[in-house]
């Protein structure tokens, strides 16, 4: 029996992170911001997009969790990492955290074709 692979992403939906850059966030000038930055959830619908797109697209599926205290109880670790800080989004392959801090639909479509 073939079952899918979960990636969930615990984010706050309307957060504006940078997607893909090749620097730290924090050197985002303002200039830059608005077409370097954009809301999580808009990344995570496109990378869902992609990979459905992709070959993998039966492989996975992905659903996107709002930071909350409720949703974060789903993974201890994710609640362990939220609780010390703020990391969003956090990106669990497999109930596993596989990544923090950011998102690039494409750097994670890449990432998965490797495994």
């Amino acid at each position: 029996m073939n079952q899918t692979i979960e990636i969930d992403v615990y984010g706050k939906a309307e957060d504006r992170i940078c997607s893909g850059c090749e620097h730290s966030c924090d050197e985002c000038s303002t200039a830059m911001t608005s077409a370097a930055k954009r809301r999580t959830i808009d990344l995570v619908l496109d990378f869902q997009r992609l990979l459905a797109a992709s070959d993998l697209g039966a492989k996975y599926s992905v659903t996107f969790f709002e930071s909350t205290p409720e949703s974060i109880e789903r993974n201890p670790d994710v609640q362990k990492l939220l609780s010390m800080a703020s990391l969003e989004p956090v990106v669990c392959v497999g109930g596993s955290v596989a990544y923090l801090g950011g998102f690039s639909p494409e750097g994670l479509l890449s990432e998965l074709r490797k495994k």
